[in-house]
């Protein structure tokens, strides 16, 4: 059945519900994500908001979706080990936590420099890429969790409170807050900087104490959390693409008749839009407000930043080739280059049509 059949087939079946009175509430799950409530502060909130209205019509009221924000359930291991044991149902996280937690493969989407865009990084990600799909179903019968979808959260950028960061010597010496995942304090130790894993809602604390004396995130989280604030120094590096993964549950998604499962996939398709799109637009604002503020905004030139790439690429995927097999690596790479490849042949496309 084509996508197009399936959505005409959920439309009626709404307007059918809908006229008749919404049906009988049959499930009701918790949704966990570590953003603002406030859906017009950060892309995650936003995807909550537009997922919710979205499964609740598609399912005529039969699914009640209750949104849990700023870590009211836990932080990202424990969200995802309640998913793991079904407590929770669904959460929206950073991939690389699951994968240092069950999942080690998914690490690779980690890798320092690869996307060019975050239109790359959208195709690359793709439930459709067949390295992504074969990763997402080894992930569910591995670990009890479904990896719904990964989507680009924005480019990740270096901050900290001793100098301005403008080669891989400056970041000598520095102690630097990373997340819970190996590639990214691999990628830390590669440029000569002391990882320190530190849980996201201790990072302000920790910053303003000097436990750590810098950080790396996307600029809007660096705004919504008010890092400028404990931070002198901010450089463009974009190192990383932070990368969202949205999990469910897979006993529970297993246990949905097939046209709650279908209303749960198209809700989360229109989602990921507005999660994309308005991550995009809350970067871009968060620069030029982060320019108005105190912090010092370095953005490195092409030459700088290739120097970033030839110190930390080749050192972390050794380490991934290592972890993961040569072949593992060398496929999702290739993956990446087919998505730059479809963009590039689509956008020549669109030029002599024209």
């Amino acid at each position: 059945m084509t996508r197009y059949v399936l959505r005409l087939l959920l439309c009626a079946l709404s307007a059918l519900w809908c006229g008749a009175g919404f049906a009988k509430e049959e499930f009701r799950i918790k949704y966990s994500h570590l953003g603002m409530a406030d859906p017009m502060v950060q892309s995650s909130g936003a995807k909550s908001v537009i997922f919710k209205a979205e499964l609740e019509k598609l399912s005529g009221g039969r699914i009640k979706v209750d949104i849990f924000a700023n870590g009211q359930l836990g932080g990202q291991r424990s969200s995802i080990q309640q998913v793991r044991k079904g407590t929770i149902q669904i959460a929206d996280i950073s991939s690389g936590v699951l994968a240092s937690l069950y999942y080690p493969k998914l690490e690779i989407v980690d890798l320092p420099f690869v996307f060019s865009s975050r239109t790359t990084a959208r195709m690359a990600l793709d439930n459709k890429n067949p390295f992504i799909r074969e990763m997402i179903e080894d992930c569910a019968k591995r670990t009890r969790i479904r990896i719904l979808s990964l989507g680009p959260f924005g480019f990740r950028h270096i901050t900290n409170n001793v100098r301005a960061i403008k080669s891989p010597g400056d970041m000598k010496g520095l102690k630097m807050r990373t997340m819970e995942i190996v590639a990214h304090r691999k990628l830390m130790e590669s440029l000569g900087a002391t990882a320190v894993p530190v849980p996201w809602l201790e990072l302000y604390t920790s910053l303003q104490m000097n436990v750590v004396d810098g950080e790396e995130t996307t600029l809007q989280n660096i705004m919504m959390a008010k890092l400028y604030q404990v931070q002198k120094h901010l450089t463009l590096t974009g190192h990383v693409m932070g990368v969202g993964a949205f999990l469910c549950n897979e006993k529970w998604y297993q246990s949905l008749p097939d046209d709650l499962k279908i209303a749960v996939i198209e809700a989360e398709k229109v989602s990921r839009l507005t999660y994309d799109g308005f991550g995009e637009l809350l970067d871009a604002m968060a620069l030029e407000k982060l320019k108005a503020e105190q912090i010092e905004v370095y953005s490195l030139t092409p030459k700088q930043m290739q120097a970033f790439r030839d110190k930390a690429f080749p050192e972390v995927r050794k380490w991934m080739e290592k972890q993961h097999g040569k072949e593992f690596v060398g496929e999702f790479l290739a993956s990446v280059k087919a998505a730059e490849r479809q963009l590039e042949q689509e956008m020549k496309s669109t030029v002599t049509a024209r």
